[in-house]
């Protein structure tokens, strides 16, 4: 007759038992080494107990709860046999049992949560959108009646259990007071985690689930992160007392946070060695473009810019602290109607991470990061959209339709990959490592090729120096194309046809999250072709007579070599070579070919887009507002007639011709910067 084990008993032989790889007993030698960690956990391995003992994982995926206090029992029990002088510092109160592994109990998805799995171990995963502050809870509460001094203690049995103060059993009516001194308590804070992007169904609203976490796992990860959660499933009272209705809500029992990109994409090595193969293929690298939203006709260099943004050069931290983004950011401006909304859509879609809001419902706190009043009275932090895009895409339609104060928000996020909040008491710093691909349509309906990049979009120019391409999408009047375009759309409907040279979906998303991980360097044959290409353009302007003109910037210099490194990454080489640095020359070229040329000099001037205005047009801004300023002054802050303005202007500047000086006046009138409090007469509202 076969002996039946305890639960005890089967607990006991696993930790006496069990042996690690070098035949050493595992968990007796965590045990023992106990009163010398400071939170007393014992973790165990949930692979090491169905290896073990079948049965006794069953019980543990079944049972948590009971599981785990008989547990804390044996350590105690073993403690006194192998460390019994230092046991005494070591109770069942103070013992931290943390389940881990690969996917301990019931691995499920947040959609699939249901009470069929109540009070049972189960494992998810999802992004963690919300955390609170931490507070404290008594788990082992000792209350004295103020008139008898009678004690009573009270054990929590899980950190959702609520204790109410207790009645004297000798003075029926007189309530007992906590009594602090002999309380046992705990660090506490909730938070909630969110269905991760791929895993939601098309055209649903992300499910999430509300966490308890207690110490020792409180602040193990932070807003934004993907995260895998063990916990018991268990319920939580909504609405009046004497409704019932219940929310399901998890106890942590541990929490990890996962690398962002290794927990979207699992890549095989027989997936590496088709990708590598692929690669050395003639034409690879341009049906790869031709994957990019294949049912869209046309725009090869506009699919080739997303294709690089969605790859990015290399993130680099300095020996001094300084963070160098690798991310590439694309702003597409263009007419209505010319697919803007759905390459946005296509590359969030296969972005191995990617999530597309629309700037018309979109805000600051909804972009970056919220701080939350909670019910009882705490305040959590709430992550937006940028920094659940961490290590991933976050794609903006419509990106003008947003108010000013809200994209204000994006300048940091941008530039710094990080988000910064001080509000409610609460000042953190979250991790935004996100590309921002964005769109914007013109102001008066189509674009105008007269008017400046900033007159033609409604966006401030501090935040478009931000983007490292702007890509200009025009609704061109061809019949040509307009034959292709629509035969291409009636194919793309009815026949395979368009999509019979590109790769799936679901190729893409894998290859992208593959090549992101290449780490590549840059090879002094492409530095120095890249190098040339800067310096001949600031010398073509410097050879001018009396230009101010800038055609490229050190900034544009920094995306050049974004650029040349995403081209690198997508054709799966460690070096960047000429061919690479010839790729990013041309998406240059096309962007300040397109929205730096300035009309009046026929020349490339990025303060165009840097300023708003031709730097040659800034300086002549500059000088009337500073001479009107100057006047200003000397009439004791008095309006200036302006006939007197001009004659001052005339005489101390170079800017001779009265007709330009007068359409200058206008425009600074028309924005804001001067004011006419009486017919003729001007005052300076602000500095320019």
């Amino acid at each position: 007759m076969t002996h039946e084990y305890t639960l005890e008993e089967r607990i006991m032989r696993f930790f006496k038992e069990f042996r690690d790889e070098e035949n050493k007993p595992k968990y007796i030698n965590f045990i023992r080494a106990l009163p010398e960690i400071d939170d007393h956990v014992v973790p165990i391995y949930f692979e090491d107990v169905f290896y073990f003992d079948s049965e006794l994982a069953k019980i543990l995926s079944d049972e948590p709860d009971n599981f785990i206090d008989v547990a804390k029992k044996i350590v105690v029990e073993i403690l006194k046999i192998e460390r019994p002088v230092e046991a005494a510092s070591v109770d069942e109160d103070s013992i931290y049992i943390s389940i881990v592994g690969e996917s301990p109990g019931y691995s499920i998805k947040i959609r699939d949560i249901s009470s069929k799995y109540l009070n049972k171990l189960v494992t998810i995963y999802g992004l963690l959108i919300k955390v609170s502050q931490v507070y404290s809870i008594p788990v082992k509460a000792v209350f004295q009646c103020p008139k008898c001094g009678l004690t009573q203690t009270i054990v929590r049995p899980n950190v959702l259990y609520k204790i109410s103060r207790p009645r004297c059993s000798e003075h029926r009516n007189v309530r007992m007071d906590l009594l602090k001194e002999g309380t046992v308590f705990s660090d506490v804070q909730t938070a909630r985690i969110q269905e991760k992007p791929d895993e939601l169904p098309p055209g649903q609203i992300p499910r999430f689930i509300d966490i308890v976490i207690v110490y020792p796992m409180i602040d193990k990860a932070y807003p934004g992160d993907v995260v895998k959660v063990t916990g018991v499933l268990d319920l939580r009272k909504r609405g009046p007392r004497d409704i019932y209705e219940y929310d399901f809500v998890l106890r942590v029992i541990s929490i990890e946070s996962r690398e962002k990109e290794a927990m979207e994409v699992v890549i095989t090595r027989k997936e590496e060695e088709e990708f590598r193969r692929l690669a050395g293929e003639p034409g690879f690298y341009d049906k790869l473009i031709r994957s990019i939203a294949p049912s869209i006709y046309g725009y090869r260099d506009v699919k080739e810019a997303i294709l690089l943004s969605l790859i990015g050069g290399e993130d680099r931290e300095l020996r001094d602290g300084t963070r160098i983004r690798g991310k590439i950011h694309l702003l597409l401006v263009g007419d209505p109607g010319v697919a803007k909304s759905q390459l946005l859509k296509y590359a969030a879609y296969i972005a191995p991470k990617g999530i597309y809001t629309s700037g018309r419902g979109s805000t600051a706190a909804g972009l970056t990061a919220a701080v939350i009043k909670e019910a009882g009275g705490g305040m959590s932090l709430e992550a937006g959209a940028v920094v659940l895009a961490d290590m991933g895409i976050c794609a903006i339609d419509e990106i003008d339709k947003m108010r000013n104060e809200d994209r204000v928000a994006l300048h940091e996020a941008m530039e710094q990959m990080t988000v910064s909040i001080s509000k409610g008491g609460i000042v953190a710093t979250l991790n935004a490592r996100t590309t921002i691909i964005a769109a914007a349509n013109p102001v008066d309906g189509v674009y105008n090729p007269y008017k400046t990049l900033k007159d033609n979009i409604n966006l401030p120019i501090t935040l478009l120096s931000r983007f490292d391409l702007i890509r200009l999408m025009r609704d061109e009047l061809r019949s040509d194309l307009d034959i292709k375009l629509t035969e291409h759309m009636l194919k793309a409907r009815e026949s395979e046809e368009p999509y019979e040279d590109t790769f799936s979906p679901e190729f893409m998303r894998k290859f992208i999250a593959y090549a992101r991980r290449l780490r590549v360097s840059m090879t002094r044959e492409a530095f120095e072709k890249l190098q040339q290409y800067f310096i001949n353009l600031r010398a073509s302007a410097s050879q001018q007579e009396e230009t101010l003109s800038i055609p490229i910037t050190p900034r544009q210099f920094e995306a050049l070599i974004r650029l040349a490194e995403a081209s690198a990454k997508a054709h799966l080489r460690r070096f960047v070579s000429v061919e690479d640095a010839d790729i990013a020359i041309n998406q240059m070229n096309l962007f300040l070919g397109q929205l730096a040329l300035n009309l009046e000099t026929g020349t490339i001037d990025s303060t165009l887009i840097t300023a708003g205005v031709s730097a040659r047009r800034a300086s002549k801004y500059g000088v009337v507002a500073s001479k009107l300023k100057e006047l200003q002054i000397e009439r004791g802050n008095k309006a200036v007639p302006e006939e007197e303005l001009i004659a001052r202007i005339v005489r101390d500047t170079t800017l001779k011709d009265t007709v330009e000086i007068r359409r200058i006046i206008d425009k600074l009138k028309i924005e804001g910067v001067i004011m006419e409090p009486q017919p003729g007469f001007y005052k300076l509202v602000r500095d320019i």
